[in-house]
């Protein structure tokens, strides 16, 4: 078999990103547009102003700290870590902090290399130091005097995976430093809801420390001593998201569950989120475990609480962001927008009077009866709180001084959205259709939705050696086809499209005979089967 695309395998279906749209992004609003700030990075993480059209910005595998100044890649990056950085590893997280005396923190979050290489856990099998937090000064377009503040694991319980290093960091309006960790790649602990497992070992929830390190003084949460006293919320499986709510001081996050249950949090001091027993809304046993709330492992003010929205289709929520200005319409101010892996989307959720949850109102558009119990059951009902889409996978949102959203893209991409009545450039417009996307004389799969072996039509299907098949995805969410079947070890070893997403397409030539499994990675009951003479 052959193909004119290039991809990188992986075993887990969470890491097949959406590409970006080839129209550019756009928005459900007439009234604004997307302008690509710049396309130089490489597999950007997370980013932060620390002035106008000046952003420092994570690169996860290179290890770099680059400086976006108007809208230009800097030549020379800030500082160059060594970075472990296989799956989820790397540079994860920054957050800039400003003081009064002029000094400017930035912290950063990142997975430290074993033997002071990139990627060196990729090609020798090296172990990382650990997932760390660092202090740094930001002094004359430099990071400087670098302060260890964090030292955790980053070797999983199972050493197969290397995932859940969740890694966002961010600064509460109380001045202290919020970083939120995953499980890494399979730990269990009481942390993580097993009563008769390990103590906590500072994964799988939401950690607070002050600027220099220390314990935050105020009463405990889960306990004085550590690993406990720097737990501000546990249980949580990964997370890409975290945000303060600019209104009342309110901290919430995205949650990422395993093939059901992602989830929207609002994560008071003592959350316990379910995991690793509860995912989703208690009451739908998503886990199919029959936990309930009372199940789970509690530490000193430690309280579970429901999730305030999820999606059982998962989409792989990634950054959340409050838009603490009016600056793309009054109608939008302080309302929550939140980004995903899987298709390329940014969502926006409006809160209710008293900013504890999340309402479906008239400020969505169409379909909301369907979202009246705050969760996703087909992907159609995504499409009321959908506000933009085809970004390419998403890793963070923020709202710059000039008052607009940039959304950031691991494709390299930084873009900005703002008023069409601002912009100098032509609003996107999305004209694809299936003969656009689907080469002539390929044989054509329509990918019509999740319906296990109905999923795909026609199939099976039969070709003869030599001839082509293109996939296109009929469907409003994004899907791939990927060899093998869920589970299998070799799933994704003979071709991957990795996301295709809706209204586009995967095209692939099969030269060898025989008979070839696939599924999607994002939904394991899809599967079809292609038979080449």
């Amino acid at each position: 078999m052959s193909s004119n695309y290039s991809s990188v395998y992986f075993s887990y279906g969470a890491y097949s990103k959406a590409q970006p749209s080839p129209d550019g992004p756009t928005i459900n609003d007439d009234s604004l547009t997307v302008e690509k700030v710049t396309s130089d990075l490489t597999f950007p993480t997370s980013m932060t102003f620390v002035g106008n059209n000046d952003i420092l910005v994570t690169e996860k595998n290179t290890g770099r700290v680059m400086r976006v100044l108007d809208g230009q890649v800097q030549d020379n990056p800030l500082v160059d870590l060594s970075v472990a950085s296989k799956i989820e590893r790397g540079l994860l997280g920054i957050a800039a902090s400003k003081h009064l005396d002029g000094k400017i923190f930035v912290f950063l979050s990142y997975t430290e290399s074993g033997n002071n290489e990139d990627g060196s856990d990729v090609s020798n099998n090296v172990d990382p130091l650990g997932n760390r937090l660092y202090r740094y000064q930001y002094v004359d377009g430099k990071l400087i005097d670098p302060v260890l503040l964090l030292d955790l694991t980053a070797i999983p319980n199972n050493l197969n995976r290397t995932d859940h290093n969740g890694g966002k960091v961010t600064i509460g309006p109380d001045n202290n430093v919020y970083m939120i960790m995953g499980e890494v790649g399979g730990h269990r602990t009481q942390a993580q809801n097993i009563g008769n497992g390990p103590a906590p070992n500072g994964l799988g929830g939401v950690l607070r420390i002050t600027q220099d390190g220390g314990l935050v003084d105020d009463e405990p949460i889960f306990g004085a001593d550590l690993p406990l006293g720097v737990y501000y919320a546990m249980g949580i499986r990964n997370s890409f998201g975290i945000d303060f709510d600019p209104m009342t001081g309110n901290l919430w996050d995205t949650e990422n569950g395993p093939t059901a249950g992602d989830e929207i949090n609002l994560v008071f001091p003592g959350f316990n989120s379910g995991w690793s027993l509860i995912q989703g809304f208690s009451n739908d046993d998503l886990l199919g475990n029959g936990a309930t709330p009372n199940d789970l492992v509690s530490f000193g003010n430690g309280k579970y609480a429901e999730p305030k929205f999820a999606w059982h289709i998962p989409i792989g929520p990634t950054a959340l962001k409050f838009l603490n200005s009016d600056k793309l319409g009054k109608e939008y101010e302080n309302d929550m927008f939140v980004g995903d892996i899987n298709n390329g989307n940014l969502y926006r959720f409006t809160l209710n009077e008293a900013r504890d949850d999340i309402v479906i109102n008239n400020t969505n558009v169409g379909g909301t009866a369907t979202l009246a119990d705050k969760k996703v059951d087909n992907p159609v009902e995504s499409i009321p709180i959908t506000f933009g889409q085809g970004f390419g996978g998403i890793t963070d949102i923020q709202v710059g001084p000039d008052g607009y959203m940039y959304v950031l893209s691991y494709t390299g991409d930084v873009y900005k959205i703002l008023p069409t009545s601002q912009s100098t450039i032509p609003k996107a417009q999305s004209t694809l259709s299936q003969s656009s996307v689907v080469p002539e004389g390929s044989t054509l799969i329509t990918i019509n939705g999740i319906s296990g072996d109905n999923s795909y039509a026609p199939n099976p299907i039969t070709i003869n050696s030599g001839e082509t098949i293109t996939w296109y995805n009929a469907d409003t969410i994004s899907h791939t086809a990927t060899s093998g079947s869920d589970s299998d070890p070799d799933e994704g070893q003979l071709f991957d499209s990795d996301a295709i997403l809706s209204k586009q397409a995967f095209t692939l030539k099969f030269d060898n005979k025989g008979t070839f499994d696939y599924y999607c990675v994002y939904h394991p009951s899809m599967v079809g089967e292609i038979v080449v003479k």
